[in-house]
């Protein structure tokens, strides 16, 4: 459901470290044929990196480079899936592991989804946080069962769709605790930073991250993450309804730096979306309809995608195919664009209503509710063409 409902922000985070060290990956499968190839790919900033070795006698393999901090990465056997998909059917063997800037041994009997890592201190970390968070986990995958379960009619139910989101956001809650109390328990790991990341602008945990965050080691705080989760805190406050909304300037597909302000004297719906976010696609024929209806009348829309730099083209394929005929940009960071973290956005779609005096007045209009708000704001009356 989680796909369905809300596109969230997951531990694939990456972390500013202050300087540039190396890794090695030491590899020993076993199974592996000689001349078998292994894909070793992660995120760098907006930068999709792939590496491959071939599998030498014994099944082993190597791979060396170099990172400014730890990132989410994933071991595939054969071919990399992001640029070979996968048919219809198909498995693959593959393992996904933080990778940091340390030397790691990484052995298996069969295949790589059994390897075993060691001399990595962040991946034990990350088994413990996973190992609590396991429950959880569990409980959001029965309600995604649950919710897929359901005929269709009862899907596109508003009613039903609500009261799966409510039990969802319940759980997504739970989940943020449990962040809070790795960080708590771990003041000079890595992983706590990208956990506060991912809570810090949660509403029903802002108080605690602020104070879990308090208790970080000054190297932490000092990162480049460390310093952005200042921003994300704040953004609870500083987007309230009522507020001004904070001002942020990005480009549009064609290079033309756009700013919120420029569309002073107009309401303009802030819209955070992604060609990959499938709720956010699902979305996006409701809001064109709203557009199309009122944007004779001072209705505006704005939309801030969180696409990587590798998803241009998808991300400019998606406004074509979606026809989003209103202002488009991007820093094509993925779920670092600026935009997003000072507007404490982790979860898409998401959109603000800014009045033309340049005040929130209304957040996550979806649906028939952003009908509604619009229909209350302009009269119910469609624009002339």
């Amino acid at each position: 459901m989680t796909r369905l409902l809300l596109s969230l922000l997951l531990l694939h985070t990456v972390l500013s470290l202050p300087a540039q060290d190396g890794f090695t990956i030491t590899g020993k499968v076993d199974a592996l044929k000689n001349g078998d190839k292994v894909f070793l790919v992660y995120q760098v900033e907006d930068q999709q990196i792939t590496d491959s070795a071939l599998v030498q006698t014994g099944g082993r393999f190597v791979f060396k480079g170099k990172l400014d901090y730890p990132v989410y990465s994933g071991l595939f056997l054969h071919k990399n899936p992001y640029v070979d998909k996968l048919a219809r059917g198909e498995h693959m063997d593959y393992f996904r592991w933080y990778l940091e800037p340390t030397a790691v041994q990484l052995a298996a009997k069969d295949s790589l989804k059994n390897v075993q890592v060691k001399g990595s201190p962040i991946h034990v970390q990350h088994q413990e946080l996973r190992g609590m968070l396991k429950g959880n986990d569990d409980q959001l995958a029965a309600l995604n069962k649950e919710f897929s379960a359901l005929s269709e009619a009862q899907q596109k139910d508003q009613a039903v769709r609500d009261s799966f989101i409510t039990r969802e956001q319940t759980l997504f809650n739970e989940s943020f605790k449990i962040h809070l109390a790795f960080a708590q328990k771990h003041p000079d790991s890595y992983l706590s930073l990208i956990s506060l990341s991912h809570t810090a602008s949660q509403p029903a945990v802002n108080a605690e991250a602020k104070r879990v965050y308090a208790l970080l080691s000054p190297a932490l705080k000092q990162t480049s993450l460390g310093k952005d989760i200042i921003t994300q805190l704040a953004a609870p406050e500083v987007t309230q309804i009522g507020k001004p909304a904070p001002d942020f300037e990005q480009a549009a597909p064609d290079g033309k730096r756009i700013k919120l302000s420029d569309f002073r004297s107009k309401y303009v719906l802030i819209d955070f979306w992604a060609s990959w976010c499938g709720p956010c696609r699902e979305e996006n024929p409701n809001l064109v309809a709203a557009y199309q209806q009122y944007k004779d009348k001072g209705f505006n829309v704005l939309g801030v995608s969180l696409d990587a730099g590798g998803q241009r083209a998808a991300w400019l394929q998606a406004i074509e195919k979606d026809q989003l005929h209103w202002a488009q940009v991007s820093d094509l960071k993925g779920w670092d664009n600026a935009a997003a973290k000072l507007y404490g956005v982790r979860g898409i779609p998401a959109n603000f209503l800014v009045d033309p005096s340049g005040k929130i007045i209304a957040r996550d209009l979806r649906g028939k509710v952003l009908q509604e708000k619009l229909a209350e704001i302009f009269g119910g009356q469609a624009g002339t063409k």
